[in-house]
């Protein structure tokens, strides 16, 4: 019988809450680091609805903490912040990461798990963990998944211990619930998932259009397509190489999805920083060191951070 594993889920929000549950629910110590909602989650748990199944963990069966020194030593620490978060990264993960716990980043955008690793050298292995999911967050504790739900789990170290627990993280999903697989070279894996966010997530907002429209018309679908074909090939020139045929799977993938607003656009209409950096700049960064140019990107970063600026004047000075 494989060992179970406790896991603390720091950032419950969409992607924190789903899978967290679900961990939770197959029998796994799960604590919870809500940096706000720790109250409600106390008085109310945690709810997911799901075409896979609801989950309803109750108040008396959930251990919450506001403040990341308050949660107890465990195996894996699973980063569900939103990248707008990761300069604070030490003083968020480095009170938890702590006797050679795990830290997977289920989080967006490429760089990730270097910047962990920079911020928090003491942590344990580092994880990638990209996961291809429509999934909403109404309020603290409870989140309505409407499609999908895979994850792609890598490693940043080179090492033996660094593989196992990419395995056993695999083999816990897949145990909850989740479709996951494990690859061997995160570089690739975080590119991939740069093939669907960098169009999506930014087009959304400047368009202020849901997946099925962008789709749907022949000039944005032209749009989306261009914008894929660049993150492959910048992918290439850095040797993180993405087949291109993944972007026709891609399209296939996206025209057969609940039409959904990606996590950007929600960001963005709910007044919130969006994740420029992580899924944007760091990309077009890695490309222009190999070579690579990344026009069309560039531009839908800085029509994003046009709006960004326009629409949240306080936080640009």
């Amino acid at each position: 019988m494989a060992p179970v594993r406790s896991y603390t889920i720091l950032g419950p929000g969409a992607v924190g809450l789903l899978y967290g549950a679900r961990l939770q629910a197959a029998g796994h110590r799960v604590h919870w680091v809500a940096r706000s909602g720790a109250d409600e989650m106390r008085r109310h748990g945690i709810r997911v609805t799901s075409q896979d199944g609801d989950i309803e963990i109750a108040a008396d069966d959930l251990a919450v903490s506001s403040d990341p020194a308050d949660a107890p030593a465990s195996d894996v620490v699973v980063v569900a912040l939103k990248t707008t978060a990761n300069d604070h990264l030490a003083d968020l993960v480095g009170p938890v990461a702590r006797d050679g716990a795990a830290v997977a980043m289920f989080q967006n955008g490429l760089g990730v798990e270097e910047r962990l690793r920079a911020a928090v050298p003491h942590a344990g292995p580092v994880l990638g963990a990209m996961c291809f999911v429509c999934a909403h967050r109404h309020g603290a504790g409870v989140c309505e998944h409407l499609d999908y739900g895979a994850v792609t789990v890598g490693h940043l170290d080179d090492r033996p211990d660094a593989a196992e627990a990419a395995a056993a993280l695999v083999d816990d999903l897949e145990r909850s619930g989740t479709a996951a697989t494990l690859v061997p070279d995160l570089g690739v894996a975080r590119w991939r998932k740069l093939v669907w966010n960098v169009p999506f997530n930014g087009l959304s907002v400047v368009l202020d259009a849901s997946t099925d429209a962008l789709l749907g018309d022949p000039s944005t679908r032209r749009l989306v397509t261009e914008l894929m074909d660049e993150v492959i090939e910048a992918s290439a020139a850095v040797g993180s190489g993405v087949d291109p045929a993944f972007r026709d799977q891609m399209l296939d993938t996206t025209d057969a999805m609940t039409p959904y607003a990606p996590s950007m656009k929600l960001d963005h209409d709910a007044g919130r920083a969006m994740e420029i950096e992580a899924i944007y700049d760091a990309p077009l960064a890695a490309a222009a060191a190999g070579g690579a140019s990344m026009p069309k990107t560039a531009a839908l970063r800085d029509q994003l951070r046009f709006l960004d600026g326009r629409d949240r004047p306080s936080a640009h000075g």
